[in-house]
């Protein structure tokens, strides 16, 4: 992929309003971003194309936030992921951390400095 072409970040958070505001400010970033509220057609567009980055909160419709990750890894091994969630005492399964998912990449609601989701999706996209 060269330079010019925009990451991709899919924004998966059943939270109407947070969804808006993550969503406007990473394409104020210069993301490509693909929002959804629900898990299953998350997952579907996973399928489709490359994803970059997902952000994904952990209670959303169909499936855990961790299940989908899990689902979302196998189907696309290069995905990195940031957990959005409002569960202050989250930690990262061993199984996540299996595949790759960092507890530095969890970001607890409400994030107060967007400037963190852009800084957090070049980390991953460069990893």
């Amino acid at each position: 992929m060269d330079n010019d072409t925009k990451k991709c970040v899919l924004l998966l958070e059943d939270e109407e309003m947070v969804r808006f505001i993550v969503n406007d400010y990473l394409k104020e970033a210069g993301f490509e971003v693909l929002e959804f509220s629900d898990a299953l057609p998350a997952i579907e567009e996973i399928n489709k194309r490359n994803i970059d980055v997902a952000i994904v909160d952990i209670n959303i419709p169909n499936m855990s936030g961790d299940d989908f990750i899990v689902k979302a890894k196998k189907m696309r091994p290069n995905i990195q992921f940031i957990i959005h969630t409002g569960s202050s005492d989250y930690k990262i399964s061993s199984k996540l951390k299996d595949m790759g998912v960092s507890q530095d990449n969890v970001l607890i609601k409400p994030v107060e400095d967007m400037n963190i989701f852009a800084t957090s999706v070049n980390k991953l996209i460069k990893k």
